[in-house]
């Protein structure tokens, strides 16, 4: 049966519209899974701006980097090696007035 990992990132970000972010999760576990990432906005009206807002944000791309690194010193024929995956991703504001938002990651796995 497969399993759901859900990952706040408690990554915070503004973006003015237009404006498009990379950014990345470092050791993404487990390595096997099957990634999606989410903007979800924050409220960010006040009393003194009023409380109307229309916030759109769009993950435009979401890429896996995996990475061995061979430890060898030198002259040796034995190596370790380390692993390594960062889920990659780029979010946009599509919408027309800046937008705050955090970055939610889910995993379904076996």
């Amino acid at each position: 049966m497969s399993k759901v990992l859900f990952v706040d990132t408690k990554q915070e970000v503004t973006l003015a519209p237009g404006e498009t972010k990379h950014l990345w999760w470092n050791n993404a576990s487990p390595s096997n899974a099957v990634w999606s990432a989410n903007a979800v906005p924050f409220a960010t009206g006040s009393t003194l701006t009023g409380f109307s807002q229309d916030t759109q944000i769009e993950i435009t791309r979401l890429w896996r980097r995996y990475q061995v690194i061979e430890h060898a010193p030198p002259n040796s024929q034995i190596s370790n090696t380390t692993e390594e995956t960062e889920i990659h991703y780029e979010v946009k504001n599509i919408g027309g007035s800046a937008a705050k938002f955090h970055i939610v990651l889910s995993a379904i796995y076996a």
